[in-house]
């Protein structure tokens, strides 16, 4: 994706909006709108029960949301991608270098969420169901692609890395989605996080 990323930002507080605006101006390949965008910018304090629902909202109407929170917990992250989230960004990670490329790979389905955050879900295990039904379970090629799902790399740099045509990895992911009934990629990528699958 070469175009311009349109952009809208929701924020409960004018100020913080605007803020997150003119950040959004500075990177030249990110346009601020107000209707149609392809990346709609959720800016909030903390991860609660209106935010969720403001994101189940918007993934219903077939909006890609990056939510961007002063507070994020790791029981955070499961939650908010289960609820439409395709990425999550602490707020003072908001600087063009970080924004830039979370709001590109949200765009094109891909999920970011901070390192720290993920470490901690990659260590989980799931001790409380020692046999998954076979649903749930992951074969090695599609575990390696979650794995980098997770890590925020795009369909492409999949493709390169794992030695795979990017045909094949969309194969992959669609499988698992459709296998698991998600809705998509970042929400099968949070299932196996929160299951201990990866």
């Amino acid at each position: 994706m070469d175009e311009q990323v349109r952009v809208q930002v929701i924020a409960a507080d004018p100020a913080v909006r605007v803020g997150v605006d003119e950040m959004v101006r500075v990177c030249p390949e990110l346009t601020v709108v107000v209707d149609r965008p392809d990346v709609v910018l959720v800016v909030t304090d903390e991860v609660g029960d209106a935010v969720l629902v403001l994101l189940r909202s918007l993934s219903r109407a077939g909006r890609r949301v990056l939510l961007v929170a002063d507070t994020l917990r790791e029981s955070d992250v499961a939650e908010a991608v289960a609820a439409g989230a395709g990425g999550l960004l602490r707020r003072c990670e908001v600087r063009p270098d970080r924004l830039r490329p979370a709001v590109r790979a949200t765009a094109e389905g891909s999920f970011t969420v901070p390192s720290d955050l993920l470490g901690d879900l990659l260590t989980r295990a799931d001790e409380r169901a020692p046999e998954r039904p076979a649903a749930r379970r992951l074969t090695t090629r599609e575990r390696a692609v979650l794995l980098m799902l997770a890590d925020g790399h795009e369909t492409e740099e999949i493709a390169r890395s794992l030695a795979y045509s990017v045909r094949t990895v969309t194969g992959i992911v669609h499988a698992i989605t459709h296998r698991w009934q998600v809705r998509n990629r970042a929400h099968a990528v949070a299932c196996a996080l929160r299951e201990g699958l990866i």
